[in-house]
């Protein structure tokens, strides 16, 4: 049974702060660290409840700081009952100007009127507990030139319950579980009275054996083992208790060495070889192989289980599954030619979608570079009066304002499953739908939505660079739908994937517009019909795209909310803002000359 120092049991000295007649039981717990007086009333109460020993995991090499009063309260207790109390004992090791120097440190108590324990373990190469600390407590003790062999806490914990046992046949502990595997109970309950009367009547602390130690990780006694990432050094402690008292240590079946290695490697070749030669069909030998290796780890588990006895398991495991695939070494070659490719072209594209589709259709990969007509929406972003920034600002401090836009925009553009296929200056174009499309419809959402995340972006961000005295940044976006053609396109010394098109041109064309009609957001009404029932915008009429050879009319919209609006304008605007809904008024009918 574990009597746990934790989180709940800090709290309670808040409820006697706060009412010290009604809680002047809880008085020892006032704050950390508790007076002694508590672990002597926890030790007296536990031993009249029944307890056949109890093991105090806390350091008490230090005077209490509530004086000398707290700790005579405790050398009383221990003068009565220190034959069944374990007190915690434990060696540090320090690096000093002349190297490393290890000590031992003792409870400051009487040392005949308690059982020490030594509270250490060894460390893996893995920074995990796995070992019985007998052997890690020998050399510890050599170190510091002690003759008589350090007991640990566990067994020092079983000598103080009169409970014999064995020296352990294997070296390592059993852990029945991970953390919280064994019972526990708040310490305060032992000072609560009602609690305490409840433990009583339910024999709770009868004929076990009680760890006290702490469990809160504010404590930090946090330690990493095969079953736990995060187990408190008193359950450890209570892991290795019950691995001695039941003979449950873990030995390997050979021991550790050349010679375990070569008898492994005989045994897998023997196996190798005979299912090598008696299953010729291709398809039939990689499952002969996983079913050896899995009935190695079968026979691993029944051996550790039933027998307490550890073999190795991942490397003859994996030696037997790699050997089932030896057949396939034509394909695999094949396969590693094409993650060849595949490289190579993670190094140029940065876009999590093309390397997706790279990857999921790697025997379509020519024809994804060689180029593909696709729908597609297409976003253009520009920075207002960049040029003046670039003129007034040093390099520095434009290139660091120019970064910050950057990153703001491509998060809110990658959010919503965008593309970025490139920056011009401080331009960004992106594309939504391609290489992989969601639909015309979610495409072209999305990159509303992405383009109403990078509005809200740089208004936030306006306001981080105003509140730092630097320039407010304002830009202009815009967005069309329609066919682009997709591909690889450059030199053989840089290409990159991007999409071209006249729909690239017309977002590019109506990007700038934003600036001749003073608003932040333009979409073609191509776009717009797509999502025409998600959205709520301006119509702002047909305007000739000047850059265009046949000088079409393109209608546009400016875009405001992702919103549907089922009420009155009046109501919107007073809600909202100054924001306008869209009117019935539609471009003509475009001449087809």
């Amino acid at each position: 049974m574990i009597l746990a120092i934790d989180e709940e049991s800090f709290a309670q000295g808040e409820f006697y702060q706060s009412d010290p007649d009604r809680y002047s039981h809880l008085e020892p717990l006032q704050a950390w660290p508790w007076q002694r007086s508590a672990y002597a009333i926890a030790i007296e109460k536990l031993m009249q409840a029944g307890a056949r020993a109890v093991a105090l995991d806390i350091l008490l090499v230090d005077p209490s700081v509530y004086g000398g009063e707290d700790d005579d309260r405790l050398q009383g207790v221990l003068n009565e009952y220190g034959d069944r109390v374990v007190l915690a004992t434990s060696y540090d090791r320090s690096i000093t100007v002349g190297g490393p120097l290890t000590q031992q440190l003792q409870p400051l108590y009487d040392p005949t009127s308690f059982q020490p324990g030594f509270i250490n373990f060894g460390i893996d190469v893995d920074q995990r507990i796995r070992h019985l600390p007998e052997p890690y407590l020998a050399a510890l003790a050599r170190e510091t030139g002690q003759d008589s062999e350090p007991i640990s806490f566990a067994a020092a914990t079983l000598n103080a319950a009169d409970i014999p046992f064995s020296p352990p046949q294997g070296n390592q502990i059993h852990f029945y579980g991970p953390a919280r595997t064994f019972p526990q109970v708040s310490f305060w309950n032992v000072l609560e009275p009602d609690n305490w009367d409840l433990h009583l009547a339910n024999g709770t602390f009868k004929d076990k054996l009680v760890l006290i130690g702490p469990t809160a990780t504010s404590l930090q006694d946090i330690k990493l083992t095969p079953a736990s990432n995060a187990m408190a050094g008193v359950e450890l402690h209570a892991h290795t208790l019950a691995t001695l008292m039941e003979d449950r240590a873990i030995a390997p079946l050979l021991p550790p060495g050349p010679w375990q290695g070569v008898a492994i490697g005989v045994i897998l070749g023997g196996v190798a070889w005979g299912l090598g030669d008696s299953i010729t069909r291709p398809l039939l030998r990689p499952l002969g192989f996983a079913g050896a290796a899995f009935l190695w780890g079968g026979i691993a588990y029944g051996l550790l289980v039933g027998g307490y006895v550890q073999i190795p398991v991942t490397i003859p495991m994996a030696v037997l599954g790699l050997g089932g695939v030896g057949y396939t070494a034509a394909g695999a070659l094949r396969d590693r030619m094409a993650q060849q490719l595949v490289r190579r072209t993670l190094e140029r594209y940065v876009s999590p979608p093309v390397v997706a589709e790279i990857l999921d259709q790697p025997r379509d990969y020519d024809h994804l570079i060689g180029g593909k007509r696709l729908p597609a929406a297409v976003l253009f972003s520009d920075i207002r009066g960049f040029s003046h920034l670039s003129f007034h600002l040093p390099a520095e401090a434009l290139v660091a304002l120019l970064n910050t836009y950057l990153d703001a925009m491509v998060k809110a553009i990658l959010a919503h499953r965008g593309t970025i296929d490139k920056f011009i200056g401080d331009a960004v174009m992106a594309e939504f739908g391609s290489p992989l499309s969601q639909g015309a419809k979610t495409d072209m959402l999305n990159a509303v939505r992405a383009g109403l995340a990078m509005r809200r972006s740089l208004a936030h961000l306006r306001e981080q660079l105003q509140a730092s005295d630097q320039p407010p940044l304002f830009h202009g976006i815009g967005i069309s739908y329609g066919e682009v053609i997709a591909g690889n396109i450059g030199s053989e010394q840089r290409m990159e994937y991007t999409v071209i098109g006249d729909t690239v041109n017309v977002a590019s064309r109506i990007e700038s517009l934003t600036k001749r009609l003073g608003t932040d957001f333009l979409i073609t009404v191509p776009a717009y019909d797509l999502i025409k029932d998600e959205i709520q915008v301006i119509d702002l009429g047909c305007h000739r795209l000047a850059a265009e050879k046949k000088k079409r009319p393109r209608c546009i919209v400016w875009l405001v909310s992702t919103m549907p609006m089922p009420v009155s304008i009046n109501r919107f605007i007073k809600i909202y803002g100054n924001i306008w809904v869209l009117r019935p008024q539609r471009c003509p009918p475009l001449d087809p000359t």
